[in-house]
């Protein structure tokens, strides 16, 4: 007759057992995506920062035609600045320009997503008639481009929607 089994041959089996699923996941996740690779690629460029800031794609002056949607859309000429910034740093400012307006603020990195081609900004702004707080969304289209996406609440508590593209200043 075998010897009985103590609570702490039961313990180290269940370890084992999950330390081996553990395993056996991490390789299918290794396999379909492979391994992170924070090198210069073939071309020898340095790849982009993986810190977490404002990838470099984003970085430089913004400029084009952004619309409020509503009732009576509203056009704005936006420019945009980004910069150097981690997350929560001051990364830039903004200006909207319209017949008998303009707005300055400063942007704030809150969010890079993960694939790197979406931040999120926080604004600001600091003189003017705008709303004074808001969320910016740029996304990387083609080169030179990004595609912008605002929300924030107006004075009245409504919810403020601007939407719209922006080219690379050369």
């Amino acid at each position: 007759m075998p010897a009985p089994h103590s609570r702490s041959d039961r313990s180290f089996q269940l370890w084992a057992a999950a330390i081996t699923a553990l395993g056996a996941l991490l390789a299918a996740l290794i396999t379909k995506y492979g391994l992170p690779s924070f090198s210069s690629d073939s071309s020898g460029r340095t790849p982009a920062r993986h810190d977490g800031g404002v990838p470099d794609a984003f970085l430089g002056q913004w400029r084009g035609d952004v619309t409020e949607e509503g009732v009576r859309p509203s056009v704005y000429a936006a420019a945009v600045s980004i910069t150097e910034a981690g997350p929560g740093g001051e990364a830039g400012g903004i200006e909207y320009t319209a017949p008998g307006l303009l707005c300055k603020g400063v942007l704030v990195l809150q969010e890079v997503g993960d694939d790197r081609r979406t931040i999120t900004l926080g604004e600001e702004i600091r003189s003017g008639r705008c709303v004074p707080r808001g969320r910016i969304t740029l996304t990387a289209g083609a080169e030179r481009h990004v595609t912008f996406f605002y929300t924030g609440k107006k004075h009245d508590g409504t919810l403020q929607v601007v939407k719209g593209a922006l080219d690379k200043d050369a």
